[in-house]
């Protein structure tokens, strides 16, 4: 039996939903699976022990990024998975005012046309020197690095390995196992 649901209590305060706004859109966002947080989990710790020595710091959703906001569109957020925050000047409290070097995502049924297409474009016309999209049913790496003319040039590789940052020297994600994490309840 399903319980009802609480919107507002006397101790509990109102639970906003989660969404992204893109150029005046908005998109709803549901809650990620166990094994979608799960990943985020191990890539984003791997990422924070390698990218302290570049300066950057690893952040993970819910965190408002505005991509677009030196191009003048202080309207457009979104909340990728993991991000860099490289640049101390744009990271506030609870956003970041710019486009990140780096941003992976990780594929959920419900989102799939959303990151590899709307995002891709948005995180391109941004300026995001290098976008990876994980895919766990698959065990893919879309793996995205703007060029000289500021355009996506992919890669589809197995995510099985090792796979460098291209953006960041001597820094990689070990894709050994992360997809064979442990499943909960029969999850």
């Amino acid at each position: 039996m399903a319980l009802p649901e609480k919107i507002n209590t006397a101790n509990q305060g109102l639970v906003e939903p989660r969404f992204e706004r893109i150029r005046g859109a908005e998109y709803a966002m549901g809650s990620p699976s166990y094994i979608h947080q799960a990943i985020i989990l191990e890539i984003g710790a791997q990422l924070k022990k390698q990218l302290a020595s570049h300066g950057c710091a690893v952040i993970t959703a819910p965190f408002d990024v505005y991509p677009l906001y030196d191009q003048g569109d202080e309207e457009t957020f979104v909340q990728p998975d993991i991000f860099t925050a490289c640049e101390q000047p744009l990271l506030e409290e609870n956003r970041y005012l710019g486009a990140p070097r780096f941003i992976v995502e990780v594929l959920s049924p419900t989102n799939r046309s959303y990151d590899m297409m709307t995002k891709y474009t948005l995180y391109m016309a941004a300026g995001v020197k290098e976008y990876w999209i994980i895919d766990p049913s698959d065990r893919l790496l879309y793996k995205s690095v703007l060029n000289s003319r500021n355009v996506y040039v992919p890669a589809e590789i197995e995510a099985k390995d090792a796979v460098a940052i291209d953006i960041f020297p001597g820094v990689e994600v070990d894709f050994t196992g992360i997809f064979d994490l442990p499943r909960l309840g029969g999850l």
